[in-house]
């Protein structure tokens, strides 16, 4: 059939030139880019695959880079710390120096301004080694590390505050050593958790002493000077302490004052910071109830057994209670105590319940009262729940037996044992820090094997093989050379009609 309107000859070979130029363009693509996919049209879920991969690929380089950050790091640290291991050395040697007896006092006071200086140079160190703005030994601080491309690929670094207080070493002092075979233990008693004070008394009638301690079975008792004792119970909800008339003979707690058995006695005491209310129950007399939460004269009451009331006061400056004049009815708390009121009598005993013997709370654990040889200065031994020792200055009132300890000042024991440990401290940190350098190594070798199988697993998926590529386009361009050819003779085929008009 001859016709002149529709080529289908032609037709058929530009359908076949367009699909050659098709993938001759698209070989040129992935031969210049080096991709074979190049858009989501060239392989959608091979495109999906290797974005996620690329993904993973950037964190686990990231990865890499944060992990030798954490070695920097702990290089800082590491080396800062070095340097307070050789203030410390010097420190010990200087120790041993001032150990010797043949130093005079300006000698050893020479050895101890070297030793303040070195000090205050471990502090300088503590507060001033930093890392990125972060200061890496002013305080114990957990830093995390990622070394993952996904949540939770972390390394902890932990650090530690180096400084002269946490060496035990603020107080360190060798113009007066005290060395721990030079101490004698005269009384035991343990930490309580409860009561935020070591020890209570009150004096009644100007002669007898009371005293609350903590026994070493970790209750609490009332000792009288005749070796008469007392059980006591804490209570936690209202932080009162009730002493039981009942005796506990033969329990071993600490000796002190002198105790009145009082048969129908009841204690009840707070801290000094206000927060309970303490009443005291002298027998059938009248019973005392003060609130010590103001600095002035704040107002409650005592009642005598005979329903008679009588007004009280404490004095926080000074912590006396004061039991002044009777009223006919009850004042209400807070009600305002005169000039004349303070002190009355009752019967023959002015009370008085004087606070300035409560001492600062303790740690929670066995605490020993220590006698410095034959020198009448005392220390009081803390030792916690893992054994370590902390030495407080301490007095001991030899009329009363009641012992103050000072926990603002810490007393280095045994110098040149204190200088060790504190060595040890730093290279525990120290070893802390080498390990975990080490630990990043492995885990930045460990990311870079990830990286490259990974990275070799995507150029599976969306690199171009340039074999296969170079093949695709070669063949495509002979079909687009032979299809160019057979276009042009296919588009002749119309004018053989011309013959059939001739």
């Amino acid at each position: 059939m001859s016709v002149i309107n529709t080529n289908i000859t032609s037709m058929i070979g530009q359908s076949n030139l367009n699909k050659s130029q098709n993938a001759l363009q698209t070989s040129m693509e992935r031969l210049s880019s080096g991709l074979r996919i190049n858009s989501a049209k060239d392989d959608a879920a091979g495109q999906a695959i290797a974005n996620r991969m690329t993904a993973q690929i950037g964190g686990l380089a990231q990865a890499q880079r944060n992990a030798n950050d954490g070695i920097s790091l702990a290089q800082t640290a590491e080396g800062s710390l070095n340097q307070v291991n050789d203030n410390l050395q010097r420190i010990r040697e200087l120790s041993v120096q001032a150990a010797n007896s043949t130093n005079s006092e300006a000698d050893l006071q020479s050895i101890q301004d070297e030793i303040t200086q070195r000090l205050s140079e471990i502090d300088r160190i503590s507060e001033e080694t930093n890392f990125n703005g972060t200061n890496v030994l002013a305080s114990d601080q957990s830093l995390s590390i990622q070394v993952g491309a996904n949540d939770g690929e972390s390394i902890e670094v932990n650090l530690q505050e180096i400084s002269s207080a946490t060496l035990g070493m603020a107080q360190f002092n060798v113009t007066d050593m005290v060395y721990s075979d030079n101490l004698s233990e005269t009384t035991e008693v343990t930490a309580a958790v409860a009561p935020e004070w070591n020890e209570f008394s009150f004096v009644e009638d100007a002669s007898a002493v009371y005293t609350i301690a903590v026994g070493e079975d970790n209750a609490l008792y009332v000792q009288s000077g005749g070796n008469t004792y007392y059980s006591a119970t804490f209570n936690a909800a209202d932080g009162t302490i009730t002493v039981n008339t009942a005796q506990a003979s033969g329990l071993a707690i600490q000796s002190g004052a002198t105790y009145f058995d009082t048969a129908e006695g009841t204690v009840q005491v707070s801290d000094v910071s206000g927060s309970m209310v303490a009443s005291q129950d002298l027998g059938d007399d009248f019973t005392v109830i003060m609130d010590n939460t103001s600095a002035g004269a704040t107002v409650f009451y005592a009642e005598s057994g005979g329903g008679t009331f009588y007004a009280a006061s404490l004095n926080a400056e000074t912590g006396a209670i004061e039991v002044g004049a009777a009223f006919s009815t009850a004042p209400t708390t807070g009600t305002a105590v005169t000039e004349d009121q303070v002190l009355a009598e009752i019967g023959t005993a002015a009370v008085e319940a004087d606070l300035t013997t409560v001492n600062a709370a303790l740690d929670t654990g066995t605490n020993t009262l220590q006698e410095i040889g034959d020198t009448g200065e005392y220390l009081v031994r803390n030792e916690d729940a893992d054994g370590n020792f902390t030495y407080y200055a301490a007095e001991v009132d030899t009329a009363t037996g009641v012992v103050t300890v000072d926990t603002d000042t810490e007393v280095v024991v045994d110098p040149l044992a204190s200088i060790d440990n504190a060595l040890s401290q730093i290279d525990a940190l120290r070893s802390d820090l080498g390990a975990i350098q080490n630990r990043f190594e492995d885990a930045i070798t460990n990311l870079n094997t990830n990286e490259t199988n990974l990275s070799a697993a995507r150029s599976r998926i969306e690199d171009a093989d340039y074999a296969v590529e170079v093949a695709n386009m070669t063949r495509a361009q002979i079909l687009q050379q032979a299809g160019t050819s057979v276009l042009a003779q296919a588009n002749q085929i119309p004018q053989n009609v011309l013959s059939l008009l001739g």
